[in-house]
Formats: structure tokens, C-alpha cells, sequence
């Protein structure tokens, strides 16, 4: 790397390091303000920064990927995206609960649909019909789940029979009335939640993926891609509204709020899944996906995130699912990871792991708040006790497949 290129790395970081300061991040009284501790981390940040982007540099020069890495960010970002599910720190720190909640956890979801994309575009070059092979075996995997959730719900609507008998009661609503409402609105409700919501709050992701892919395919088949990426970009900006909800006129508050109404959420395909599948298909499309100084620009994209989480704390909010931060820091973080040497040959099977940790994380936190009630009080014991459980039971699935 040159000597400008270095200089301008430690200015960023600088920089960075300033910004933190200005907004109060490192503090006297959290010892980080002093001006010995500013240089050191300004220093170790800046050796720290060099080293990755020059070995990123080196193994895109010798056309070096690691896929694998992939496979142990997947991992890591389930586990995330457990401990985002128990949300350990709302009663603890609301700064570690704004920092975890709706900055780290908030990239998850977009990278698994990023690189799910990515493959499927490198898969469709061997195979010109994988999106429909992919969707045919995803679909036995989802009802399988979605079937075994539903004692799960069921013991869910048992714990609230008091409050439905109440409104019931309330709403003077005869039981042949019921019994016929149930008949006839519960197709409808399994339609929607199979095709929308999932059947648990954790499934949504499979009815997002899927039909992402399939738009996808349809789109491509009669018009340009980029087009389609121009279009989900949109969306994914209506989608955002349900986190700048606070900051958007009358006018468009409005509008919005009509449609939460109806539909709750914009989790789904069409304002969000969609423009990450098809960020990660373009990226699959080319030979090689890179991009110049990309370390220097994840580091500087997360300083973003940050700085949007925190302007958007302080607003009325709907949901935080959806911060437009997110999408450099997921680009850059995706063609960081493959370009990173990695010399772990250890035989794990991280991606079945993050799989499995992804489908029954949620039946271990019912489980084991449904046994252990008090749990949750105690921080540290429920995350470790919810991945350990995770863990075994998904060791012992991979081991019968």
C-alpha cells in the first residue's frame, strides 16, 4: 500500500475517532477522552485498519476468496440474531440496548439475503433453472417449521384465554358467531401468515426469500436487473418509513399509517427482502465483486449506522427494522469478509449450524421462559442457557441429516 494511501486511512480514522468524541461516545468520565487514550486509539485503529485493507488488496491481486468465511459470518450472525430475539439488555442499559437492538443486529437479516443472492447468481451460471430448484426445496423446509411451531402458538393463545374470554364477553359476541368466524377466517389467516408473516415471528424470512427469488426470476426473464434494483431500492425506502416515522411530514405520515394499519409491517418481500436479494444477485453476477479501499469504507459506513441510530432514537418510531445505513455497511462488510485470509480449517459445518440456530432458537426461548420464568432476569445465565440448548438440538439434527 502506498504511503498516501496509509496517510489517508489514519486521517479517517481520525476523524472517526473526533466524531466520537464530539458526540460524547468517549467521555472523561469514561476515562476515553483524555488525550493519550485519543492517540493510542487513533494509532492502534489506524495499524489495525492498514493491515486488513492491505491483506484484502493482496488477496484480490492474487484472486483469492474465502467463501468459507462467509459460511462463519452466517454463524456469527445467527447468534446475533438470538440474542436480539431474547433483547438481554432493555433492562439493563438502554445505551447497550440502543447499541445491540438497532445498530449490530440491524445488518443480520440484509446479509443473509445478500448472500443468499450472491450464490444463487453464481449458482444460476452452472444451472439456469436454480431459483426454481431453490424455491422447491425451501418449501418443505418452511411448512416442516411452520408445522412445528404451531403447538408453540397454541400454547402462546393459552396463556391469554382470559383476556380473548374478556373481549369476548365484551364484544357480546354469540359462541355459533365464533365458531363460524373461526371457519371461515381461519384459511385466510394461514394463507396470510404462510405467504406474509410467517406462522411464527421468526419465519417471515422464508415467504420474503422466496418470493424475493421469484419476482427476481420473472423480472429478468423480460427486463433489464438493474431496473428491478432501482425499483427495490424504492421500496426499501417506503419500508424505511417505518423508522424515520418520526421524522416524515403529516402529509406522507398519513399515508403511512393507513397502510400499518392493514398489513403491521414493511418485513416483508416487497420493502425489504427483495432490494438485498437483488443487491446480492448483482454482486453474483460479476467475476469478481470489489471495491477499492472497502475496509476504509465499511469503518466509515458503521460510524453512519451509529450516528443514524442515535439521531433516530430520540424520534417516534413504528418499528426499527430498516435502516438505509445498513446497505453500505452490509456491501462492504460482504466483499471484506471473502477477501480476508483465513488459514481455520476447522471441520464445522458453520453454515448447517446457523440454519439450525436460526429455525429453533425461538422454541428454546419459549422453552425455557416457559420453565424457567424467572430467567430473564438474570442476563448472562438466559443468552448462555438459550445457545446452549440451541446448540445441542441443532448438533443432533445435523447429526440425523
Amino acid at each position: 500500500m502506498k504511503l498516501k494511501n496509509k496517510l489517508f486511512i489514519i486521517f479517517i480514522i481520525t476523524l472517526l475517532v473526533w466524531f466520537l468524541r464530539i458526540i460524547n461516545v468517549l467521555q472523561y468520565d469514561n476515562k476515553l477522552a483524555y488525550p493519550i487514550v485519543l492517540v493510542t486509539m487513533i494509532a492502534l485503529f489506524s495499524y489495525i485498519t492498514i493491515y486488513i485493507q492491505e491483506n484484502i488488496d493482496d488477496n484480490y491481486h492474487q484472486h483469492k476468496i474465502y467463501y468459507q468465511n462467509l459460511n462463519i459470518l452466517k454463524y456469527v450472525l445467527s447468534i446475533l440474531v438470538i440474542i436480539l430475539h431474547l433483547r438481554p439488555f432493555i433492562h439493563y442499559s438502554n445505551e447497550l440496548d440502543l447499541a445491540f437492538n438497532n445498530i449490530v443486529s440491524r445488518i443480520c437479516v440484509p446479509l443473509f439475503f445478500i448472500i443468499t443472492g450472491y450464490f444463487v447468481a453464481k449458482k444460476e451460471k452452472d444451472k439456469s433453472n436454480y431459483i426454481d430448484t431453490y424455491i422447491k426445496r425451501t418449501i418443505p423446509l418452511y411448512l416442516m417449521w411452520s408445522l412445528i411451531y404451531i403447538p408453540i402458538i397454541l400454547m402462546t393463545m393459552i396463556q391469554y384465554l382470559t383476556q380473548i374470554n374478556e373481549y369476548i364477553i365484551k364484544m357480546n359476541i354469540s359462541m355459533p358467531l365464533i365458531i363460524l368466524l373461526i371457519i371461515v377466517l381461519l384459511p385466510i389467516v394461514l394463507i396470510v401468515m404462510l405467504c406474509y408473516s410467517g406462522v411464527y415471528y421468526h419465519l417471515w424470512y422464508f415467504p420474503a426469500l422466496m418470493l424475493s427469488l421469484f419476482v427476481l426470476k420473472k423480472w429478468k426473464e423480460k427486463y433489464k436487473l438493474n431496473y428491478l434494483f432501482i425499483i427495490s431500492f424504492f421500496l426499501l425506502l417506503f419500508g424505511a418509513t417505518e423508522t424515520y416515522y418520526g421524522l416524515l411530514p403529516l402529509s406522507i405520515k398519513e399515508l403511512v399509517t393507513y397502510y400499518f394499519n392493514i398489513f403491521f409491517t414493511a418485513r416483508n418481500f416487497l420493502f425489504f427482502g427483495l432490494f438485498y436479494v437483488v443487491l446480492g444477485y448483482k454482486m453474483g453476477l460479476k467475476d469478481n465483486v470489489y471495491s477499492k479501499n472497502c475496509f476504509v469504507k465499511l469503518i466509515v459506513s458503521c460510524f453512519f449506522l451509529i450516528f443514524e441510530a442515535i439521531i433516530l432514537h430520540d424520534f417516534h418510531r413504528l418499528d426499527s427494522n430498516i435502516l438505509l445505513s445498513c446497505i453500505p455497511v452490509t456491501y462492504y462488510l460482504f466483499i471484506s469478509v471473502i477477501y480476508i485470509t483465513n488459514h481455520i480449517n476447522l471441520k464445522i459445518k458453520w453454515s448447517q449450524y446457523s440454519k439450525y440456530y436460526y429455525l429453533l432458537h425461538p422454541m428454546m426461548i419459549f422453552i425455557v421462559s416457559f420453565i424457567f420464568k424467572e430467567i430473564g432476569q438474570y442476563l448472562l445465565l438466559n443468552i448462555v442457557v438459550v445457545l446452549m440448548l440451541t446448540h445441542i438440538l441443532s448438533f443432533v439434527m445435523i447429526k440425523k441429516t
